[in-house]
């Protein structure tokens, strides 16, 4: 395997693993009496602290790049927010279904920006992953609740706009630098803003919560740098396996079987990730840089 698949592999295997128990983990916390703005306080609370440790690279970005990085940043908050709102009335798995639809967003904003090439094989394993991931949903779970339905599609917007827009930033800026001022430009916001609203937060929240903030720094760190190498569209798709790992995950804690349609959708999203190529309309040169970069930034936290 070259150095690119090995980071690659190896950072997305990380968004995977941290980003997909978060939802088990907030309906966790939901039966424990918690409120979504109580575990997003923590999160990102928690998330701030335990960021730097994780990247161990830090630089100053000036106040314009404080301002481009909060725009991102503002985002990713508000796509938390939207999603712990939904889960609120939908099952995970629901929620995890339905913002596998985000690709498709992307897709269509890169290729209007003249990013990306998408061809007719992309399509084809788009799809495949859709109709995958709509085979590890049980008919019998799905309950109608408009307000939930109208949160997810308010993150699906912001998540396909985080994702294009940090494909800017991260061209000015190193993915780990950036996963640290967004998490600490979150916290400030949410000590601010949020903290004096939320009054005291019970005991049942905090472990809730502290899971959810070092699952989401990793996640986000990991998914940055996976975006930096690959590109959002791509990236994009490749997060499709989600869904399955939720499905395996909730099988394994809390001890739900696995249907032979819910295995044979997760064989239908890996086939379509496989067909899912996306040609980035980008020179070779730049995307060379990137990885170059990309792999001394890895070696520079290493080394810290």
């Amino acid at each position: 395997m070259s150095n690119q698949g090995f980071i690659v592999t190896a950072w997305v295997s990380l968004v995977l693993l941290a980003a997909s128990i978060e939802p088990i983990i907030v309906k966790l916390g939901y039966s424990a009496s918690c409120t979504p703005f109580q575990l997003l306080a923590i999160k990102n609370i928690v998330a701030a602290i335990v960021v730097l440790p994780v990247t161990r690279v830090w630089r100053w970005v000036g106040l314009k790049g404080i301002s481009k990085i909060a725009g991102v940043s503002t985002l990713l908050l508000l796509n938390n927010l939207f999603v712990l709102l939904g889960l609120q009335s939908l099952p995970a798995v629901m929620v995890v279904t339905l913002l596998a639809s985000t690709p498709a967003l992307v897709a269509f904003i890169n290729q209007w920006l003249g990013r990306d090439k998408l061809d007719f094989k992309f399509w084809i394993g788009f799809v495949l992953c859709l109709t995958g991931v709509a085979f590890t949903v049980e008919v019998n779970s799905i309950g109608f609740a408009t307000a939930g339905l109208g949160y997810i599609a308010l993150a699906i917007l912001c998540s396909a706009l985080y994702r294009v827009r940090m494909e800017d930033v991260t061209a000015k800026f190193s993915p780990l630098v950036v996963s640290n001022y967004i998490f600490l430009i979150n916290a400030c916001v949410t000590a601010v803003f949020l903290l004096p609203l939320i009054g005291n937060l019970p005991q049942t929240a905090w472990p809730i919560g502290m899971w959810m903030g070092l699952a989401g720094a990793i996640a986000n760190v990991a998914f940055l740098m996976a975006l930096f190498l690959v590109g959002s569209t791509r990236i994009s798709i490749i997060t499709m396996l989600q869904p399955p790992v939720v499905i395996v995950a909730a099988s394994m804690i809390l001890k739900e079987p696995l249907t032979i349609m819910q295995i044979a959708g997760i064989a239908m999203v890996m086939l379509g990730i496989y067909m899912a190529h996306v040609r980035r309309v980008k020179n070779a040169p730049v995307q060379e840089r990137r990885i170059e970069c990309a792999s001394q930034e890895l070696e520079l936290a290493g080394r810290n």
